[in-house]
C-alpha cells in the first residue's frame, strides 16, 4: 500500500501520461498516419536531450559515462512506486532489465491507446541511450506491456529492455571517458542525491508540450499546431475531472495545496523558470490558452 505522499507522485505521473496521450492522439487524429512521425520524433528528441545533458554533467564531475552510471540515478522509465522491475544484468557496457507493472502502460491500455504507448516505449529509452553515448549505444525493446497484437498471438505481459554500449565502437577519448581501463581501479558511481521524481515529472510535462509542438509545427505547419491545441483542450476537461475525483478520494479541502502536490504543471507558466528554455514555437501560449484557461474555469480558479 502506498503512502499519501506517494499518491501525490502517482497523480503527477498519471497527469503526464494523460498529457502525452491526449496530445499524441490528437496529432494522429488530425494528421493521420503521418502524425506518427511527429510523435516519435518528439519523444526521441526529448529523451536525447536528457541523455546529452546527463553525459555533460557527468563529464564535468569526472564521472564515467557508461550504462552503469547512466542508470545509477534512475532513468529506467519512471520513479513511480507502482513500477515493478528487475535488473537481469548490469555492467558498464550492458544493461538488461524487465518491467512487470507500469502505470503508464496501464493508463494507455485502459484508454485503448496501446499504439501510442508503443511509440513512447520504443523511442524514449532509445533516445536516452543515444544522447548519453553520442549515438554509439544501442537499445532493443523485445517485449512490451503495451503490445497490442491482433494476429492471434498472446500479448506480452512484461517489457524487456536490452542496452549495449561497446568500447570497441567508440573512439579513444570517448572510450577513456566512459569505461574503466584494465589498469584502473573500478569505482562504482553513487549519486550524491537521489533523483527528485516530482521535479523530473514537472520538467517532463513542459518538455512534452514543447517537443510535441515543435515536431507538429515542423512537419505539418498550422495543421500541426491545431492538433496540439485540440489535444490540450481535450486534456483540460479530463484533468479537471481527475482532480475532483482525487480530491474527494483523499478528503482534501484545500484546492490550491492539492493542485501543488498532485498536478505537475504551474498555473502561472510565465513565472515558471522551467518554461524559459521551452517557450519557442508558441508552446507556452498554446498550453496557457488551450489547457490552463479551461482547466482553471472547470475548477473555479478564475
Amino acid at each position: 500500500m502506498n503512502t499519501i505522499h506517494e499518491i501525490g507522485l502517482q497523480n503527477q505521473q498519471d497527469f503526464w501520461a494523460m498529457l502525452y496521450m491526449y496530445v499524441g492522439r490528437s496529432i494522429l487524429d488530425v494528421c493521420g498516419r503521418r502524425g506518427e512521425k511527429a510523435v516519435r520524433l518528439a519523444v526521441r528528441e526529448m529523451a536525447r536531450e536528457k541523455g546529452k545533458k546527463l553525459a555533460s554533467s557527468y563529464r564535468e564531475q569526472g564521472v564515467k559515462t557508461n550504462l552503469e552510471t547512466l542508470f545509477a540515478g534512475g532513468n529506467h522509465c519512471s520513479d513511480d512506486p507502482r513500477v515493478r522491475m528487475e535488473v537481469l544484468r548490469q555492467d558498464e557496457d550492458i544493461r538488461i532489465w524487465e518491467i512487470y507493472t507500469c502505470p503508464m502502460a496501464s493508463l494507455w491500455l485502459d484508454a485503448g491507446q496501446a499504439g501510442l504507448g508503443n511509440m513512447y516505449c520504443e523511442e524514449n529509452q532509445h533516445g536516452l541511450v543515444e544522447g548519453f553515448t553520442g549515438g554509439v549505444g544501442q537499445l532493443n525493446l523485445t517485449k512490451k506491456l503495451t503490445c497490442h497484437r491482433t494476429n492471434g498471438c498472446r500479448a506480452d505481459n512484461y517489457c524487456r529492455f536490452s542496452s549495449y554500449y561497446r568500447a570497441a565502437n567508440c573512439g579513444g577519448e570517448q572510450c577513456k571517458a566512459s569505461f574503466t581501463a584494465p589498469d584502473e581501479e573500478y569505482q562504482p558511481y553513487v549519486p550524491e542525491e537521489p533523483a527528485n521524481g516530482r521535479e523530473t515529472i514537472r520538467e517532463k510535462c513542459v518538455q512534452t508540450v514543447y517537443y510535441m509542438t515543435k515536431a507538429a509545427r515542423d512537419l505539418f505547419g498550422e495543421e500541426g499546431l491545431c492538433a496540439v491545441a485540440l489535444g490540450l483542450k481535450a486534456l483540460a476537461g479530463s484533468a479537471a475531472e481527475l482532480v475532483l475525483h482525487n480530491e474527494d478520494a483523499t478528503l482534501s479541502a484545500d484546492r490550491p495545496a492539492f493542485l501543488a502536490a498532485n498536478i505537475p504543471v504551474s498555473l502561472d507558466p510565465a513565472a515558471d523558470p522551467l518554461w524559459e528554455d521551452y517557450s519557442g514555437y508558441g508552446a507556452r501560449e498554446l498550453f496557457e490558452i488551450n489547457f490552463l484557461e479551461p482547466f482553471k474555469r472547470a475548477l473555479d480558479l478564475q
